[in-house]
């Protein structure tokens, strides 16, 4: 008997949830020019934050050189600053048309390790904008990117940007 109500209440509270989702899910303009409702942030920093970047901890197996900076920055340039920005704060010319928002990659926000984000470029993140470079770059031009992004300075306020040009070493 105790089983039964047990069960019973877990299938009422399962339906209210269903009915509760729904009922939020019809609520919400799903419209891609709207901005989107407290349900949907919700779950996109949700889904984004139990995200796992399966990376082994490996180091940059490259060194900051004048030449490997030089093409990390090339690099960057041509392949990440539309939506990164040239600073790499997220500030990027598409940075309005996605959803999730495009992140900084410069301190603080950036807390992922060499790997981790070298594994995030090599494969990207589904249903983000953030694509696979897996057959656009090798390994080592990724690294390279990983080094050019790591010396980019962090922006000095709200607004304002440090050009990544002062930081060329």
């Amino acid at each position: 008997m105790k089983k039964k109500t047990i069960a019973g209440l877990g299938l009422a509270l399962m339906g209210l949830a269903v009915i509760f989702a729904l009922l939020s899910f019809w609520r919400e303009n799903w419209g891609a020019n709207q901005t989107p409702g407290a349900v949907e942030q919700f779950l996109a920093g949700w889904l984004l934050s139990g995200s796992r970047y399966p990376a082994a901890e490996i180091p940059n197996p490259l060194t900051p050189t004048e030449t490997n900076l030089a093409e990390g920055r090339q690099l960057y340039e041509k392949q990440c600053a539309f939506c990164h920005g040239l600073d790499g704060a997220g500030s990027g010319r598409s940075r309005v048309q996605f959803y999730p928002p495009v992140p900084s990659l410069v301190p603080p926000p950036n807390q992922l390790t060499d790997s981790q984000m070298h594994f995030v470029v090599q494969r990207g993140i589904r249903y983000t904008a953030m694509p696979s470079f897996a057959k656009a770059l090798s390994e080592d031009q990724i690294w390279k990117v990983m080094l050019w992004v790591r010396q980019l300075p962090e922006p000095q306020s709200e607004g304002e940007s440090a050009s990544p040009s002062e930081s060329t070493p």
